[in-house]
C-alpha cells in the first residue's frame, strides 16, 4: 500500500468543501512510497520523528506545522532546516491533516475531544468553522470545569481569565485556535479554547467578569486542547487498516512547569 492512499482515505472523510489553498499537503518526504507503518501526532516534533523511525514507520500525520508558519510554503529559520535534515534521514514522510479534519461531520478534532470530555451534555453544530458548542446536563464554575478538563485530557495547568466561582453550562469550543473567542464569549458561559492573546481575548473576559458577567476562557493549551482528535483519527484508521503497524505518538505540551 502506498502512502499516498492513507491520505487520500482521510481526506474522503471531509464533508464541507476546503478551499483550495488548503495547508493540508506533504510537507516531508514522498507519498508515493510503500508504507511500512503510520504514526499520528499533533506535532512532528524531532522526538517524534525519531520514535516513528525507531518503531519503523514510515509515515506520519500531523495536525500543525513542520516549521513554524502556517502554510509551511518556506523554511524561515535555521532549525526548521535541521528538522528537514532530521526527516530525510530518517526517511519519514509528513502529512498535514488540518483542514480536512476540522471539514468532516462533525468535526474530527471536536469529536475526539468531546468524546473523551467525561461531562455529559448535549452537541450543538457551531456558526464558524471549527468552532462548535456543548451544552452541559449539570451546571458548574469555571474553576471545576477546569479541574475536570485537566483530569480527563491530561492537562497539567488550564488557566482561566474570568469569572471562576459562578456556575454556567454553555461551552463554545474554539479548540486550537480558530478565532471568534470574543463573539463566541459574547454568547456563551465558557470558551475552550488552546491559545489566546491576553490583551484582546483574556482582557475582554476579565472585563466582563469584574462588570458583573457569568463568562470565563479557559486556555487549555495548543496540543491539549486538540489531541484527542489526533487520537481518534489513529484509533480510527488502526481499526480499518489491522495489518498495518499504527499508534499515536506523543508530542507532550510544549511548556515545563516547576510545580
Amino acid at each position: 500500500m502506498k502512502i499516498q492512499e492513507i491520505i487520500d482515505d482521510i481526506n474522503s472523510l471531509m464533508t464541507t468543501p476546503i478551499w483550495e489553498n488548503t495547508c493540508d499537503r506533504v510537507l516531508a518526504g514522498d507519498s508515493a512510497n510503500e508504507l511500512t507503518g503510520i504514526g499520528v501526532s499533533m506535532f512532528a516534533t524531532p522526538d517524534v520523528i525519531r520514535q516513528a523511525a525507531a518503531r519503523g514507520y514510515n509515515f506520519l500525520i500531523v495536525h500543525e506545522p513542520l516549521c513554524y508558519v502556517h502554510m509551511d510554503d518556506h523554511v524561515k529559520y535555521a532549525i526548521g532546516h535541521e528538522k528537514k535534515k532530521l526527516l530525510e534521514e530518517t526517511g519519514v514522510t509528513v502529512y498535514r491533516y488540518h483542514d480536512h479534519a476540522h471539514s468532516t461531520d462533525p468535526d474530527y478534532i471536536y469529536d475526539g475531544q468531546i468524546s473523551h470530555m467525561g461531562l455529559a451534555g448535549t452537541r450543538v453544530k457551531g456558526k464558524y468553522y471549527a468552532v462548535n458548542r456543548y451544552i452541559l446536563d449539570e451546571e458548574l464554575t469555571a474553576a471545576e470545569l477546569a479541574q475536570a478538563l485537566e483530569k480527563s485530557y491530561g492537562i497539567q495547568h488550564i488557566r482561566i481569565a474570568g469569572c471562576t466561582d459562578k456556575k454556567g453550562k454553555v461551552i463554545s469550543c474554539c479548540f486550537g485556535t480558530p478565532g471568534h473567542v470574543i463573539e463566541e464569549l459574547m454568547k456563551t458561559d465558557f470558551v475552550l479554547t488552546g491559545e489566546i492573546c491576553e490583551w484582546a481575548e483574556g482582557e475582554a473576559a476579565r472585563d466582563y467578569a469584574q462588570l458583573g458577567y457569568n463568562k470565563a476562557i479557559l486556555v487549555m493549551g495548543h496540543i491539549g486542547s486538540e489531541r484527542e482528535g489526533m487520537k481518534l483519527l489513529a484509533e480510527n484508521l488502526a481499526k480499518k487498516y489491522a495489518e498495518l503497524p499504527i499508534s499515536y505518538l506523543e508530542c507532550g505540551e510544549v511548556y515545563s512547569y516547576t510545580k
